[in-house]
């Protein structure tokens, strides 16, 4: 046979395998009644597809402009790919940095090593196992921080000592894993001799990533037939997205202001008290007030007229609060991984509560803010 023929042929079988993988994977996605299409126009709505948002251009200006390695793995679909050892390398790290502008795409998750791949190491050295069809949801959202790097940050210091030119812990964003599994996942500061929950058990068909979140949209799933949402068939009244925040879990007045209100908001005085407790710590043991602006960074800053509020004038990159004791590490860690997770009331509210309560009661000595009618989960 010439060369030339044998070239053709190969060719011709080449093309043919791609198209026979193509339209089977079309076909065993149909099958589940969702199309490629519809698939696809899911995707493109998501904030993982938004290439023009912050997740995706924050290195655009960096010289060089490049995603680094410890951020690729969540920030580009190059750096998932590397991670999961899609593309040959080391399983479980980045091994370089990832192109700018290449936003969570289809092989970011979908490969036979991403699909291999059944637990998540979390940034407090918890390894998470049988994590099944959600690990690459959680292995993104499980954060960058944790509560044992506060601890080993403070460790040997004096709890009410000034650590110059200190800023704010974080356990970075979204880190709904993280909030889930609770103290299974030891990400919160979790102080000595308290008792923390696990993992969030919720209901039988809404306890995973997948069973509650469409992968490609990352909203809620599609409803049964007959239910107005996923959780309307348990929670009367909750008929869209607007009323995920009036679901109550119990008749509990956790934030001690008199009134039972459903969760999210009770979760919100303890976070609001939080904030008063640490500006109180922090003027009479700094000499500073502490303020916390939740949507301007770095989020801390100085309380310069004492109002318990953070302005447009106070919230300036050089006015940031930078004389945190031990103390003041822990509780601020976890105001943070409670607000950087919005969704802590309903992955795991108790956890959020319980980390909230004790942040408060351990500065409670000198803020002047006591867990009096507070209640603890």
């Amino acid at each position: 046979m010439k060369k030339r023929t044998l070239f053709v042929l190969l060719l011709v079988v080449a093309l043919g395998l791609v198209v026979w993988v193509g339209c089977s994977t079309k076909a065993a996605v149909e099958e589940e009644g969702v199309s490629v299409q519809d698939i696809t126009a899911k995707w493109e709505k998501s904030g993982h597809a938004d290439a023009a948002s912050e997740a995706f251009t924050h290195w655009n200006e960096s010289d060089p402009a490049e995603i680094p390695p410890t951020c690729a793995k969540c920030h580009s679909t190059d750096g998932a790919r590397d991670y999961f050892g899609a593309d040959g390398s080391t399983v479980g790290k980045v091994d370089v940095a990832a192109q700018i502008n290449d936003p969570v795409s289809c092989t970011a998750c979908h490969s036979s090593a991403a699909a291999a791949m059944t637990t998540v190491a979390l940034p407090s050295g918890t390894t998470l196992a049988d994590t099944g069809s959600s690990t690459t949801c959680m292995t993104c959202h499980s954060g960058m921080g944790s509560g044992p790097d506060v601890a080993k940050k403070a460790a040997g210091l004096p709890d009410d000592e000034v650590i110059a030119d200190s800023t704010m812990m974080g356990a970075h964003y979204f880190a709904a894993a993280a909030v889930h599994a609770g103290a299974d996942g030891n990400s919160g500061f979790q102080y000595d001799g308290k008792s923390y929950v696990g993992t969030f058990e919720h209901s039988d068909t809404v306890n995973t990533c997948v069973e509650c979140h469409d992968p490609h949209s990352t909203h809620l799933q599609t409803p049964p037939e007959g239910q107005a949402t996923i959780c309307s068939s348990c929670h009367a009244g909750v008929n869209s997205y607007a009323d995920y925040k009036t679901v109550s879990m119990s008749k509990v007045d956790y934030d001690g202001d008199g009134t039972v209100e459903p969760i999210y908001d009770e979760i919100e005085g303890m976070r609001a008290l939080l904030i008063k407790a640490l500006g109180g710590y922090s003027a009479a043991v700094t000499g500073q007030m502490f303020g916390f602006n939740p949507e301007a960074y770095p989020y801390a800053y100085i309380d310069t007229n004492a109002d318990g509020t953070i302005g447009e004038d106070e919230a300036a990159f050089p006015n940031q609060f930078k004389g945190f004791t031990p103390r003041m590490l822990k509780a601020a860690y976890n105001l943070m991984f409670v607000t950087k997770e919005p969704g802590a009331y309903v992955h795991n509210a108790k956890y959020a509560l319980q980390l909230m309560y004790d942040s408060i009661e351990d500065l409670a000595a000198k803020s002047g803010v006591t867990t009096a009618g507070l209640t603890r989960p």
